[in-house]
């Protein structure tokens, strides 16, 4: 074989194994891209990650905080509305309405918050706080009325000596005052025999408008079933006892939770007591 003959054959030669290490060359390229697009990709999914990660943080803080405030206006309305009651039988019967059409709704705005927000045990103690507030508020007038109604006798018996009291005034005080603290256990022919009167007795006392004496007449004619609960006792006033009961397992429950809420939202007591002076102060 001639020299020629060995030149064609080196360059035929050639020809594949420079196809060959081209290939390879593009194949090498190709994978070291693939390689970085990957690390590319992971270092991205890792960031989103993060970044996802801390966004669910930071919407769970703003949740428990959203969830502190609702909480606070829930109890702040809660303890304006018994503030409130609590005004009334010291206020003419206009003032009184005017009062508590300003409170009408007062807590069921931060309640609907809660709805959203608020974990099952702390809804469930929202629900129980709101149902006795609302209980309240449909009873406030006439708690009112009868509350100062019996505040007013009590301040027009006998300074003295009661048994020989002779001014008939302060003996149709006290007659008035022991029907009205009974009358939710007359019966309706009982009720019916001494509405007459206590009627008299009201108004021979010389303590009320003929007007206040025509309310107090009135709600014993419809003599609310919660007559007894309305009026308390010397001391106890059952129907505020229920309603602060029910505030110190809402502040228990929203403690429990954990909550990111403003500075003094959960005091270690509730400001104030719910529990009234004796009956003859008009709380």
């Amino acid at each position: 074989m001639d020299i020629v003959d060995l030149g064609e054959i080196a360059a035929l030669l050639s020809v594949p194994t420079a196809l060959v290490a081209a290939w390879w060359t593009k194949r090498s390229a190709e994978s070291a891209t693939s390689a970085a697009l990957l690390a590319g990709r992971i270092q991205a999914d890792t960031a989103i990650s993060a970044v996802q990660a801390q966004s669910l943080l930071h919407q769970d803080q703003q949740r428990h905080i959203a969830l502190g405030t609702a909480c606070m206006e829930f109890l702040n309305a809660s303890r304006t509305l018994v503030s409130a009651v609590k005004r009334l039988p010291s206020l003419d019967h206009d003032e009184r309405q005017a009062l508590m059409a300003k409170h009408a709704i007062s807590m069921e705005i931060p309640y609907a918050s809660l709805e959203f927000l608020a974990p099952p045990d702390v809804l469930t103690a929202a629900e129980r706080l709101l149902s006795q507030c609302r209980l309240l508020e449909r009873c406030a007038l006439d708690r009112a009325v009868l509350r100062a109604t019996i505040s007013a006798l009590e301040a027009g018996w006998c300074p003295g000596d009661p048994e020989n009291c002779t001014d008939d005034r302060h003996n149709s005080a006290y007659v008035a005052w022991e029907f009205l603290v009974g009358w939710a256990r007359k019966d309706e022919e009982g009720s019916r025999h001494d509405r007459d009167l206590l009627d008299y007795c009201l108004r021979d006392s010389a303590t009320f408008t003929e007007m206040q004496v025509a309310r107090a007449l009135s709600l014993a004619d419809r003599c609310p079933a919660m007559w007894d609960r309305l009026i308390g006792g010397w001391v106890r006033d059952p129907l505020m006892e229920g309603l602060e009961s029910h505030h110190t397992d809402f502040v228990t429950a929203a403690r429990a939770a954990n909550l990111t809420a403003p500075l003094g939202l959960f005091p270690s007591g509730l400001e104030g007591s719910s529990s009234p002076p004796r009956r003859n102060c008009t709380a």
